[in-house]
């Protein structure tokens, strides 16, 4: 088969069966070792869905913890090897959390792409890209009204089979997006002697009978993630 032929075998395989269908057997080898990023927290026993080749959505208000934890997947990502790309519309990255969080900032490309169509295309662009374990697609609360994390549907099929995982941070949770997403909301701030110490907020997946959560804080000084473990309650299921 000529090079043309193949080109054009492999378009349509990507076109009936998603992007990426056919890759090279090193990049095959490389995504059936999925790689887990593990934050070294709580988080990481309600699930092991940050994996290259799978996304997940954190959603939750402002301050409610939900880029905290994704700057430590972050840098959970790049120990693993690699680049990190973090889609910035709201041009709210900020590399001093980012260090804190042990995130290589030289290791992190930060696009900062203002319309939604350029946002699906520097996440389509990271995800086909060898080079990046994670890529993070921050649509703050300014960005809201331009685009919904329903926006990166498109990109959804360049996941599967990529060596990167694909993180999406929002505000309103994916309506239409089949991901797995969980939810962050603010708990009581922290404190000794009526001087607060700093701030907690708890995870919960979204969906499921077991309502575990993950207890985390951030200290005000120091701007350290701390764990204070899994509060697991059962909820009946709606007949």
């Amino acid at each position: 088969m000529g090079m043309s032929a193949l080109a054009e075998a492999i378009a349509r395989l990507d076109v009936r069966f998603g992007a990426r269908t056919v890759v090279s057997a090193a990049a095959a080898e490389d995504v059936a070792r999925q790689k887990r990023f593990l934050t070294g927290t709580s988080f990481d026993l309600l699930s092991g869905e940050i994996r290259t080749g799978m996304a997940a959505a954190f959603v939750g208000e402002g301050s409610s913890g939900k880029v905290t934890l994704a700057l430590h997947a972050v840098a959970a990502a790049q120990r693993e090897g690699g680049m990190a790309l973090w889609v910035d519309p709201t041009c709210s990255f900020d590399p001093a959390a980012a260090r804190r969080a042990g995130v290589d900032v030289r290791r992190t490309m930060v696009v900062r792409a203002r319309a939604r169509d350029a946002v699906v295309l520097a996440v389509a662009a990271g995800l086909r890209s060898e080079g990046f374990r994670i890529v993070v697609a921050d649509l703050g609360p300014s960005f809201a009204a331009v685009a919904s994390p329903d926006a990166l549907a498109p990109v959804l099929p360049s996941v599967r089979g990529s060596v990167s995982a694909l993180l999406v941070v929002s505000d309103e949770p994916p309506r239409l997006l089949a991901i797995p997403t969980f939810a962050f909301e603010t708990g009581h701030a922290e404190d000794v002697h009526g001087r607060a110490l700093g701030w907690a907020f708890e995870v919960r997946r979204v969906g499921g009978v077991h309502d575990a959560r993950a207890l985390l804080g951030v200290g005000l000084l120091d701007g350290r993630l701390y764990d204070a473990g899994v509060r697991a309650d059962v909820r009946e299921e709606a007949v």
